[in-house]
């Protein structure tokens, strides 16, 4: 564990990205719902890219939306390599690495990705997570993701 402004990390990064599977529904009072599905893979769910703190219990901090998982991954290889590092105090690497050079970084490094079973409790089923979004902020993460890929 590092660390770094009063919180505990993992590793050096201070976000981690996971690429999971979802629904999107309208919810109540102008929300919208996305619930991602850790396991298994329905045909009828949309593709998502969690962004997770990297610290224990995992807080989520932001949600995208995609089509197809190409756009999906598209997406992950033009932002991954900028996540800020507790190692240029909490900036992001400028220039950051390639998206090939950053996943041999992550190699050598022994970085792993988001460990969903460790953020809930042991037993269950199929873990899932409800995201509650304003309509706002989900059209925003669609847009940001939209701008960043030419999708």
């Amino acid at each position: 564990m590092i660390a770094f402004k009063g919180a505990s990390y993992f590793d050096d990064r201070l976000f981690i990205l996971h690429l999971c599977r979802g629904r999107v529904e309208n919810g109540a009072d102008e929300t919208v719902n996305t619930t991602i599905f850790h396991e298994g893979d329905a045909d009828d769910l949309i593709w998502c890219l969690a962004t997770y703190r990297n610290c224990v219990g995992y807080p989520l901090v932001h949600l995208n939306h995609f089509d197809t998982k190409d756009d999906a991954l598209k997406y992950i290889g033009l932002v991954e390599s900028t996540v800020p590092l507790i190692s240029l105090n909490g900036q992001s690497p400028n220039p950051p690495l390639s998206y090939e050079d950053y996943l041999k970084w992550k190699n050598r490094e022994g970085l792993s990705d988001y460990l969903y079973p460790e953020a809930y409790l042991p037993g269950g089923e199929n873990p899932t997570e409800l995201i509650v979004q304003s309509k706002e902020q989900f059209m925003k993460g669609k847009q940001k993701a939209r701008l960043t890929t030419g999708i």
